[in-house]
């Protein structure tokens, strides 16, 4: 029994850090998502502003 309980101690902090790893990952996952975006509305204003110019 005393093996078992030891066991659940130790894999109790890889799992939460586990956890924190991939919560980590997914906003690591959307930045390009972002960046992507706002590169868009970047060349969209310059378009938008080059056409005002002309």
């Amino acid at each position: 029994m005393t093996g078992n309980i030891e066991n659940l101690i130790l894999e109790h902090p890889r799992s939460g850090g586990q956890d924190r790893v991939e919560s980590e990952l997914r906003e690591v996952a959307t930045r390009p998502i972002s960046l992507a975006a706002s590169t868009a509305a970047g060349r969209r204003d310059s378009v938008r502003n080059y056409e005002d110019v002309i």
